[in-house]
């Protein structure tokens, strides 16, 4: 089973980077998300153990017989069930995927930051982050991706609304809240020039914070990623996502997946296991357990920022 751990906290920047982390932000919600009737825990395939799976994988990490693997707190990726102790989320039921697949045990660490997971990945201390670091040309300068969940940027804003707001356009005249310094708020400033109204952009430090102000009624909505997004609208069924899939709101669409530093070659073993999840059924149950289906690939790829 994998070990449930958190790393030292060590203070390190990680400005400026555009990943999805910057866009998405920090979280503390606690709340399991909603299960789908077709996709309980119990309901979700494994994937039988293939032992040319494994070979993929390089030589150190087959003889330790352990993926030493490194997320941050981001739901409903990685996050706290209702005790306050115990990890759950989407990464935590793909590692169990990825074990059965390999037969190779996935030490999985929660870092503080992404900046974190960087300085891991200097000092050996991991072979591979999940986290939803998206393959965008600026990352990709640096780390190679096993791409297998497409994103997107969209508003969340109350059912109730009288004015739907989502796209850029339509945040014109309206208060949207956005974290400060995500590449989210350079995109709502760069629309201002756009609007015959100005956008009122409301900057917080965290997700949950955003969230709070719209639901308070202080932002009319909110600017981030899709699938924390789509976490916080099924917590609170007052709030709906708008825009979803949508290319209208200055990102396109982009990816996330598996990383590690530029020619490691356990991203390709990692592509490799994906693509084993997903002919086993099981990418498909999980995305289907957290509401996701949409961000579904049909295909997944290696780098996939070339291709954009």
């Amino acid at each position: 089973m994998a070990t449930r751990s958190t790393i030292a906290r060590t203070a390190v920047a990680a400005a400026a980077l555009l990943s999805i982390v910057g866009v998405a932000g920090c979280s503390t919600a606690s709340s399991a998300p909603e299960e789908s009737a077709a996709a309980s825990e119990s309901d979700i395939p494994m994937p039988e153990f293939s032992q040319d799976l494994q070979d993929l994988f390089p030589e150190d990490v087959v003889e330790s017989g352990v993926i030493r693997a490194a997320s941050i707190n981001l739901p409903p990726y990685s996050y706290k069930d209702e005790d306050g102790t115990t990890d759950i989320g989407l990464n935590w039921d793909t590692i169990a995927a990825i074990e059965a697949a390999t037969g190779l045990e996935v030490e999985l660490e929660i870092a503080p930051s992404i900046g974190d997971i960087f300085t891991g990945f200097q000092s050996d201390r991991y072979d591979v982050n999940i986290s939803p670091l998206s393959d965008i040309p600026a990352t990709q300068a640096n780390y190679d991706f096993a791409v297998w969940i497409a994103e997107y940027v969209v508003f969340i804003q109350p059912e109730t609304a009288e004015d739907v707001v989502d796209s850029l356009d339509a945040a014109c005249g309206h208060t949207i809240a956005t974290l400060q310094g995500g590449t989210a708020q350079t995109v709502l400033e760069n629309q201002q020039a756009s609007c015959d109204e100005p956008i009122d952009i409301a900057l917080f430090s965290d997700q949950d914070s955003a969230i709070l102000a719209v639901s308070s009624g202080r932002a009319d909505a909110a600017f981030s990623s899709q699938i924390p997004l789509t976490y916080y609208a099924q917590q609170n069924d007052s709030l709906v996502i708008s825009g979803a899939n949508s290319t209208d709101n200055g990102f396109p669409p982009f990816w996330v997946g598996a990383s590690a530093p530029t020619g490691d070659p356990i991203v390709p073993a990692m592509l490799a296991t994906f693509e084993a999840l997903q002919e086993a059924g099981t990418y498909d149950a999980i995305l289907a357990k957290y509401g996701i289906e949409e961000n579904a690939m049909d295909e997944f790829g290696f780098n996939l920022a070339e291709e954009s």
